[in-house]
């Protein structure tokens, strides 16, 4: 959670390359948006445990979060499918693209071990960091949200 009262819900989902356009069409209709309601139901159930001082804001050590909250809620998968894609009002991601993200490794998209180029032995330019104000929750919203992992640098 952010100092200004955002929290981020993630609903993730397994899934394969699908092989056929019909497959990936199921895939944005049904799968997707079925994550989208359920998340809807998470991020609800999420913001009233939070805001009634339950057993989940103390295991999480979030006292005094008001209806003022913010919740971010992300459908996470393991596709890059219908990525930042909206499903039901909810970001859908790809599991790369977050860890990508949290580790912050854009830097290893960009050739650096020199196969794509065939220049070997030759370190790839360092790309600055996705976190220059350093790594916070609103930070790592604000990355994915605007798809900076992805960025040319």
């Amino acid at each position: 959670m952010r100092a200004d009262g955002e929290v981020l819900v993630l609903e993730v989902k397994s899934s394969y390359f699908r092989q056929t356009t019909k497959e990936a069409w199921l895939y944005a209709s049904k799968t997707l948006r079925k994550a989208g309601l359920q998340l809807s139901r998470k991020v609800s159930a999420v913001k009233h445990a939070l805001a009634e001082q339950s057993e989940l804001s103390d295991l999480l050590k979030l006292k005094g979060v008001s209806s003022q909250t913010t919740l971010h809620g992300w459908i996470v998968d393991t596709s890059i499918e219908c990525d930042h894609q909206h499903f039901n009002g909810f970001l859908k991601v790809s599991l790369e693209e977050l860890l990508i993200a949290l580790r912050d490794d854009r830097r290893l998209l960009h050739d650096p071990d020199g196969l794509h180029t065939g220049v070997f032995g030759v370190p790839a330019a360092v790309e600055g960091t996705l976190f220059p104000q350093g790594f916070s929750a609103a930070n790592l919203v604000n990355v994915i949200e605007s798809q900076t992992v992805w960025m040319e640098t």
